[in-house]
């Protein structure tokens, strides 16, 4: 599977927040560099979280 590309076009359509995404790095499923390159911010520091926060569901459109 081409987790980047996935990830990216699930952040751009609104499916992915930025802490999921976050969440892939931390996975390995993507690296820091394609972290800022889809949600064109560097990737959160420890103990800093990314600028959006989710409950965790699934937003369909």
């Amino acid at each position: 599977m081409d987790w980047y590309n996935s990830i990216k076009g699930w952040y751009e359509r609104g499916f992915w927040t930025k802490e999921m995404v976050a969440d892939a790095v931390r996975y390995g499923k993507i690296t820091l560099e394609q972290y800022k390159e889809i949600t064109g911010e560097d990737y959160p520091t420890p103990g800093e979280e990314p600028s959006e926060k989710t409950d965790g569901s699934i937003v369909t459109q």
